[in-house]
């Protein structure tokens, strides 16, 4: 998984599953799910643990985040900083917590997380925020600046000079 040959990985926790049919197998499986975007296949591993990690409910904040129940998959991701804790505050309308979350997170997902600070600074009407985060974004990941331009949550931005010189 970790060296994203996901199938070779899913043949081989299939395997894993006939011999010994446990949690470490099922969490594992479940995660293999999700990249494959199989959110239902995914939720039902997690499911059926017998007793749930913290990796298994952090994947189980991954699908609730999907399904539009941001409560749930903020008390999923329990209280460590990370883009999904941040994201799923964001979502559920709480920017504040969102802001702390994504000042507190040492991980940048390869420029996700300023990118998402960049839409809580925008979210905030914080220019410096916004800016900030986006530029950080892409002197990550060059593409942050093609897709900044057309992002409708920066949209009172669009003519802003920081920001065009930021996506020019």
């Amino acid at each position: 998984m970790n060296l994203g040959k996901t199938d070779e990985a899913l043949a081989s926790f299939e395997t894993a599953k006939t011999i010994m049919n446990n949690d470490v197998v099922k969490n594992n499986l479940g995660f293999a799910m999700l990249v494959k975007g199989d959110i239902a296949k995914a939720e039902e591993y997690f499911n059926s643990m017998t007793t749930a990690t913290a990796d298994s409910k952090w994947g189980q904040g991954v699908i609730a985040i999907t399904k539009g129940e941001y409560d749930k998959a903020v008390n999923l991701f329990g209280t460590e900083p990370c883009f999904n804790l941040a994201l799923a505050h964001l979502l559920k309308g709480d920017v504040t917590k969102a802001k702390a979350t994504l000042d507190s997170t040492k991980e940048t997902c390869k420029g996700k997380v300023p990118y998402l600070k960049a839409v809580v600074g925008a979210r905030m009407d914080d220019k410096t925020y916004m800016a900030s985060g986006l530029k950080e974004a892409i002197s990550m990941n060059a593409n942050f600046k093609t897709y900044a331009k057309t992002d409708i949550e920066f949209a009172k931005f669009f003519n802003d000079d920081t920001f065009k010189a930021l996506v020019q």
